[in-house]
């Protein structure tokens, strides 16, 4: 893998040279202030910065290559992103607009970065652009993207350069189009089926990913590509056909022998043979709406699997704002259907996300929906407050409980919850949020459980309530950089574990009892009755990512706990002492 760029920000091309963009607000980027801005307290979703703007790169050759970045002017925090290669010769901005792009971005919401060749049109190696490009979508601080849900499209002589990228760094992207591949160098094909991706012994020709293949027509080098792509999508050979699509070949269903809830065989590969159709605004609209948004990729290892997407308004979700402090802040609830079929008072688990991420966002990624509507049990979304600056980046800490308080009683108030039975976990630094619940106001929930993150009661920013029982999990990925050996956490999870166990005034070694199941290896502690009011779970061969899989194995722990009206902690029933 390349080392990443440096990146530097020039003026943008003269307003004239936007004629076609008069309604979007062009700035020279170099007047945005990208290290001190801020974030409008009352839209803390929203960016300071809308509209187009050019941007220099330096490849690590030193040469330099331009791009347009455009951000919708309906933005909000943590979308995705797209990469559209324009073909030699197009103006880029007419490109974007003429093709729908931009009517797209708007609808989306998602970011667009435009890829232009330079001098001479594009090359025939074009990688450390491709990869600038790539570098400068995932490294930016004014403003976050989603990277689980990146997208790069090439027309017409582009194709040849995104095709290539693809080969070569598929496992960087959820979805890949390459409109114009009837000359493509299939040679590169071997680099992909001899290479090592970042994966050891999987090679680059085996990393799945959605691609749409579009030709004038079937040349031997797209027959090549086509074969190329089928393999490592694992498509069978029957091709079915749409309006936009000539062949499309997926994964033969009846193949599978086992139930993933992490993997799922969600790419396809699309084959259009009518360059002339690939242009307009409906294959556009088509081209985002149904084939590339749909499919993300799932934090999980070293390469991340994808998943199929829904949106939160597909999903059902009800999405709610409130007032805290002065600031508009979000929130998100899933209710399954057999509540909503029952109308019964059903458990409720509120969900942190990890830092720079958001509750829109979490849901398609973290599989808390997912285990909700298979386990009955209603899910709330948190949103992060964009940290103390309201920068491009959110966050949780101490100052967020009044906000969890109050989307806890308008829950109970809106929904049919279990008050006995309210739960609270975080990713990350989502654990941030747990902690400080759990240690602040444990009167509030029945039980936590802290995801991938440590936080220790010094940093703990209140007055920490001991004298109530508060079960505690945490879950911990064996191979999560901040807790492998080396890493900043390492070695800290006992001490962790003393501060919860000095709650019950038990001694974690006298009190421990070790399981396995299946990935999942640990120890629980228990108190002079025996219950287990600790658990310190590990799962084996998981990175600091949340996994589907987490929130099953989470739920299991947490159902276990309930909460009286007199704040007595139950286990399955049974009351539990401090003592």
């Amino acid at each position: 893998m390349k080392k990443v760029f440096s990146l530097f920000l020039a003026l943008v091309l003269s307003i004239s040279a936007f004629a076609a963009f008069a309604e979007t607000p062009v700035t020279p980027i170099t007047e945005l202030d990208t290290e001190n801005y801020t974030i409008d307290p009352a839209n803390a979703k929203g960016s300071q910065y809308t509209g187009l703007y050019s941007i220099e790169l330096t490849l690590e050759s030193g040469k330099t290559r331009t791009l347009y970045q455009y951000v919708p002017t309906s933005w909000v925090y943590r979308q995705p992103e797209v990469a559209v290669a324009v073909p030699s010769g197009e103006d880029p901005v007419a490109f974007f607009e003429n093709t729908g792009w931009k009517d797209a971005a708007e609808k989306g919401p998602f970011a667009v970065v435009l890829m232009v060749a330079g001098e001479g049109g594009w090359q025939a190696d074009e990688s450390e652009y491709a990869y600038a490009a790539f570098g400068y979508m995932d490294d930016r601080t004014y403003l976050q993207t989603q990277d689980s849900a990146f997208y790069m499209v090439g027309y017409g002589d582009a194709a040849n350069t995104v095709m290539a990228h693809a080969v070569t760094n598929s496992e960087l992207f959820a979805g890949f189009a390459a409109l114009g591949v009837d000359d493509f160098d299939v040679s590169i094909l071997d680099q992909g089926r001899t290479e090592e991706s970042g994966a050891k012994g999987v090679m680059k020709s085996e990393v799945a990913v959605p691609m749409w293949i579009a030709a004038n027509e079937k040349t031997p080098s797209v027959e090549a590509l086509i074969e190329y792509w089928k393999h490592a999508d694992e498509c069978g050979d029957e091709a079915l056909s749409s309006a936009w699509a000539d062949e499309i070949y997926s994964f033969p269903e009846y193949l599978a022998t086992t139930y993933e809830k992490t993997y799922a065989h969600v790419s396809k590969v699309y084959v259009t043979y009518r360059l002339d159709k690939v242009t307009t605004p409906e294959f556009t609209n088509n081209l985002w709406s149904n084939f590339l948004r749909r499919v993300r990729r799932q934090d999980s290892g070293a390469i991340n699997a994808l998943r199929w997407f829904a949106s939160n308004d597909e999903l059902g979700m009800d999405h709610h704002t409130l007032e805290v402090d002065g600031i508009t802040r979000h929130y998100w609830v899933y209710v399954p259907s057999s509540v909503k079929a029952s109308g019964n008072a059903a458990p409720v688990v509120f969900v942190a996300h990890g830092g720079g991420g958001s509750g829109e966002e979490f849901p398609s990624r973290s599989g808390w929906t997912k285990t909700a509507e298979e386990r009955d049990f209603i899910v709330v979304y948190l949103s992060g407050s964009r940290s103390g600056k309201f920068k491009a980046g959110s966050t949780w800490s101490a100052a967020d409980v009044p906000y969890f308080k109050q989307v806890r009683e308008e829950v109970l108030g809106g929904y049919a919850a279990d008050a006995t039975r309210l739960y609270i976990t975080g990713h990350s630094q989502g654990s941030a949020m747990t902690y400080n619940v759990a240690l602040l106001c444990p009167e509030l929930v029945a039980a936590a459980c802290g995801n991938d993150g440590i936080v220790y009661r010094e940093k703990i920013q209140g007055e920490i309530v001991d004298n109530i029982v508060m079960p505690f999990m945490l879950n911990i990925g064996d191979q999560d950089k901040h807790f492998i050996e080396g890493g900043g956490n390492y070695g800290q999870v006992p001490d962790i574990v003393a501060e919860w166990a000095a709650r019950y005034h038990i001694d974690p070694k006298a009190s421990e009892f070790h399981f396995r199941n299946g990935k999942n290896y640990g120890t629980d502690y228990r108190n002079a009755q025996g219950l287990v009011v600790i658990r310190e779970q590990w799962n084996q061969d998981k990175i600091h990512a949340m996994v589907p899989d987490d929130s099953y194995t989470i739920y299991d722990f947490l159902c276990n706990y309930s909460r009286g009206e007199d704040g007595t902690s139950y286990y399955m029933g049974v009351a539990i002492s401090l003592q």
